[in-house]
């Protein structure tokens, strides 16, 4: 009988955790026992520490929480001026990975979390400078000067206002929360598992941070989000759908943010953020992509229907009109995904140290015998 082996990992359990639930056969997800539909109506920060900490917190751990991120999140002179040495044309995925390791991530100001350990402190210090080198590296594009770090307002008001160089619109920030809350945990992901890969070497977490990075920008994992837009530009506008779609499953071609490998029902995520990209893109000059994505999707699971299947869209789909109409645009979709993403490397991360083993999975020879020279 011949060896079996698992393509891509599909069905293998690697590891356990306590972190996240992906229940995709009932479509549901939860982080540390809560579902999603009940998280998105708390606090970023107050998800941030139940992610971490596996509880929610109370007042003065979530005031704790944000001080050390209002004080850790200015980035130095000198991370300055290597973030402004790299190549303006740099895509942001890229120059997050590039800068994560280089960070002085020695944690700045009194240590009132409950980390077990130092690794803890420096990996929230990265989480806390990544909205800033993102929203420094965007106005360094935009050949304008980097606004002035506020460390007075919350983590991701903070990070808007900086990144637009204006005070962000209220509304748009909590827009933001909800959407980083969505997108801040997903169990054993490809970036994720990536992450926990490096951490299971005893790479510093720095290192973590940097690899996961990688594996997010990919355009079947991360990189959907700006993909799945760009393919509605392409579509322009809701009346074109139905030939995109017959075309594309005519040349067997693949449609970015379209189902997922883990949920058999709709993505619990999408239907949260649905309705949120149609409120905010409504009456606005993204409401023309927004209405083109809704009718691909529409007439993609009409096609697959017929086939008697249900392929709805995943997180990724919606994301687009979400992001452009707060201000944010196609290139900084997936480092946005990193920005809260990393809250759930760094969990994991400090999940895997707890009872370390190096990853080493075996691979199934298939080459030539051994044989003379």
């Amino acid at each position: 009988m011949s060896e079996q082996y698992s393509k891509g990992l599909e069905g293998v359990i690697a590891d356990q955790t306590s972190i996240s639930n992906v229940e995709g056969g009932i479509g549901r997800l939860s982080y540390r026992g809560y579902t999603i539909e009940d998280l998105v109506t708390l606090s970023f920060n107050r998800v941030m520490w139940l992610v971490l900490f596996g509880e929610l917190p109370n007042e003065e751990e979530e005031s704790k929480l944000q001080n050390f991120l209002n004080i850790n999140g200015a980035v130095a002179t000198n991370e300055l001026d290597t973030l402004t040495s790299l190549p303006r044309e740099m895509h942001s995925m890229s120059m997050l990975q590039s800068m994560i390791p280089v960070l002085d991530t020695c944690p700045v100001g009194p240590k009132e979390l409950p980390f077990e350990s130092d690794e803890g402190y420096r990996g929230l210090a990265v989480v806390a400078k990544i909205p800033t080198l993102l929203a420094a590296f965007y106005r360094l594009q935009q050949n304008d000067m980097i606004p002035a770090y506020n460390g007075s307002k919350s983590y991701l008001d903070n990070f808007l206002s900086m990144f637009l160089a204006k005070d962000a619109n209220p509304k748009h920030v909590r827009f933001l929360e909800q959407l980083q809350i969505l997108q801040l945990e997903h169990s054993f992901n490809a970036g994720t598992f990536t992450c926990r890969v490096t951490a299971s070497t005893l790479a510093p977490v720095e290192s973590a941070l940097s690899s996961a990075v990688g594996a997010l920008y990919g355009k079947l994992h991360g990189g959907a989000d700006e993909a799945a837009l760009n393919e509605a530009i392409k579509v322009g506008s809701p009346s074109n759908a139905k030939a995109y779609v017959q075309d594309l499953l005519a040349n067997k071609g693949r449609l970015m943010g379209m189902g997922h490998r883990e949920y058999k029902k709709l993505d619990p995520r999408a239907a949260l953020l649905k309705p949120m990209a149609e409120e905010l893109c409504q009456g606005t000059e993204y409401e023309n992509v927004f209405l083109t994505l809704k009718e691909i999707e529409k007439e993609f699971n009409a096609e697959m229907q017929k086939k008697g299947k249900e392929v709805w869209a995943n997180l990724e789909f919606y994301k687009g009109p979400v992001n452009l109409a707060i201000g944010i645009p196609a290139s900084y979709f997936t480092a946005g995904f990193a920005m809260s993403r990393s809250v759930g490397w760094l969990a994991h991360f400090l999940e895997s140290r707890q009872d370390n083993r190096i990853m080493r999975p075996s691979a199934l020879y298939v080459g030539k015998d051994i044989r003379p020279l």
